[in-house]
């Protein structure tokens, strides 16, 4: 992060260059703060998705399964098809969401690192 740099973004007066890689988890709030907003902006999507099955109040119950059963598959889906970016995708990110995406792929790749590779 650097002071005033006209091609980044400005962010409260600090400026973002594209390589930089921010650390979600050391930002000003705390913990349970952090945890607070993360439960705030599941249940912001869980409602957009209820609104698209129908009004009844038990789409809310149904919302939060869909949610949970597709929100690795739709993140992979976004940073794979539709982050467009010239510098490539952390190597770790794309590993952490395959596997959470299909587990068991994960654990055949560590097993052949592990027995071939290390």
């Amino acid at each position: 992060m650097k002071k005033r740099n006209k091609a980044s973004f400005g962010v409260n007066g600090w400026y973002l260059s594209p390589s930089d890689n921010i650390c979600l988890a050391k930002c000003i709030f705390d913990e349970p703060y952090r945890e607070e907003i993360k439960e705030i902006n599941k249940h912001e999507i869980i409602v957009k998705i209820a609104d698209c099955i129908g009004p009844e109040p038990s789409n809310l119950c149904i919302a939060e399964e869909i949610f949970e059963k597709l929100k690795f598959e739709i993140a992979n889906f976004v940073i794979h098809h539709e982050y467009n970016c010239t510098r490539g995708v952390n190597a770790g990110l794309l590993l952490w969401i395959d596997g959470k995406v299909n587990p068991a792929k994960l654990k055949k790749l560590n097993s052949f690192i592990d027995k071939y590779l290390k």
